[in-house]
């Protein structure tokens, strides 16, 4: 029978009917992977931020080669090398070096970003699985388990204090 508030006892499952731990050790062991777990999820988020802003710079780069100037197809490679490449550095010099125009669709700014492949699939694997993560985690907090709700807490601060600053834009792009 689930305790329906915050303890400390054992004997609650813990995602899967086998995961019952009941002892304080086998209380400590998940609160030690759900640790683990929690910095885990934080470091997904962080590394999904970072590819938030190459997929961003890669749709702008492509945008830009759609809209380049007719005297720019002899430096073909040049776009071709800002495209391929991750860095965002390139992006933001050819948006300072070129006089660059809205992308109009009938006769209309665009508004939505174009459909790639390549980044909307993994953009939608990377948030599949963070739901995953988070849904995991809320299952874990629901079985009211003091030491487990204290354990996600700590692990989420500390994923956030290692991977946070990972992917931000404002004063924490490094």
């Amino acid at each position: 029978m689930m305790t329906p508030w915050l303890h400390f006892s054992g004997g609650d499952y813990l995602i899967f009917k086998t995961w019952q731990p009941e002892s304080k050790g086998a209380i400590a062991g998940a609160c030690i992977g759900l640790v683990v777990f929690c910095i885990l999820e934080r470091w997904i988020a962080a590394l999904r931020r970072q590819m938030e802003i190459q997929w961003g710079s890669r749709a702008l780069a492509l945008i830009l080669k759609e809209k380049r100037d007719p005297s720019d197809i002899q430096n073909d490679d040049k776009a071709k090398d800002a495209i391929s490449s991750d860095e965002i550095d390139v992006i933001e010099e050819a948006l300072t070096s070129r006089q660059t125009t809205p992308v109009t669709v009938r006769n209309r700014q665009r508004t939505v970003p174009p459909f790639i492949p390549m980044n909307d699939i993994p953009r939608g694997i990377f948030h599949g699985v963070q739901s995953l993560f988070s849904y995991v985690l809320m299952l874990a907090v629901m079985t009211f388990n003091a030491s487990y709700v204290i354990s996600i807490i700590l692990g989420l601060a500390i994923g956030e204090v290692v991977f946070g600053r990972i992917g931000r834009l404002g004063g924490g792009r490094v």
